[in-house]
């Protein structure tokens, strides 16, 4: 499944609040949905926002597949 930032941002309740939660203005949040990529930096931020409005079904493994592990080893030993 591709997750894209349109998907995101929407899920996350909309470009204002994406902004506020990745700390950084709506209109960069704009260009996001519009060049469709949220830079890693801050996704790293907007990942645990995306696993909890998910419950669960978006979350860090989901958006860093090959990187999850260095980034949150604590989830290693999640079951």
């Amino acid at each position: 499944m591709r997750i894209t930032p349109s998907k995101i941002i929407d899920t996350l309740g909309g470009t204002a609040n994406t902004a506020a939660l990745a700390d950084c203005a709506w209109s960069t949040v704009s260009d996001w949905r519009k060049m469709k990529r949220i830079p890693d930096g801050k996704l790293v931020l907007l990942a645990v926002p995306m696993e909890l409005a998910t419950n669960g079904k978006i979350g860090r493994k989901e958006l860093f597949p090959k990187t999850w592990a260095q980034i949150w080893p604590e989830l290693r030993y999640d079951r």
